[in-house]
């Protein structure tokens, strides 16, 4: 079976790997604050990507899991809010701590931390061509998300997705001297402090 995957499909599964280890983290808050009742509706372990794949429809396969992962993802956050509007603040420091424990090189510039983000969230398959980058030069870049994927799991608005992931961000940068913009939930740049 090793024949059919490729280097990409274990690329694609660790990044869906990064989302399950964020929503476990926001999952045992929760759970610890009474937010919700129980982890486990939320909460999916990964087996070794060869042991669980559909050898026969790969790219469906990886497809269907991303979207579980991110509606689930969505229904936790959700739930939480519901519940305690007021403890964004929370969700955002966790989120900022999963980010540090993700924490890029101290040395790497504009252009590699953009990658980095690429290799690490799930934005969908590659062939949604999400994030288009818009200007960059030796000190920053700027991309764009050409569309929204996201939304289609929040039932309101998925601002709190494109917060979330800002502090993700915000704390893979922690050990580096650049900074992330997000003027908007469609628009970064990445420059130095």
């Amino acid at each position: 079976m090793s024949l059919f995957l490729g280097s990409i499909h274990y690329w694609l599964y660790g990044k869906i790997s990064n989302q399950e280890e964020l929503t476990k983290r926001i999952a045992a808050y929760a759970q610890q604050e009474n937010l919700i009742d129980s982890s486990t509706e939320y909460v999916r372990e990964l087996s070794p990507l060869e042991e669980v794949i559909d050898e026969g429809n790969i790219h469906g396969w990886l497809q269907a899991y991303i979207a579980d992962a991110e509606m689930r993802y969505a229904d936790l956050v959700t739930q939480i809010l519901a519940n305690d509007e007021d403890c964004m603040d929370a969700l955002q420091q966790i989120a900022y701590r999963f980010g540090e424990k993700h924490a890029l090189d101290g040395n790497i510039d504009a252009q590699g931390s953009y990658e980095a983000f690429e290799n690490f969230f799930p934005s969908g398959m590659p062939c949604d061509r999400v994030n288009a980058v818009t200007a960059q030069d030796e000190s920053s870049i700027s991309w764009e998300q050409t569309r929204d994927i996201h939304a289609v799991h929040w039932t309101e608005n998925a601002e709190p997705y494109y917060l979330l992931k800002k502090s993700v961000m915000d704390g893979m940068l922690s050990k580096t001297d650049l900074e992330l913009k997000m003027p908007d939930i469609n628009h970064y740049t990445i420059n130095k402090k």
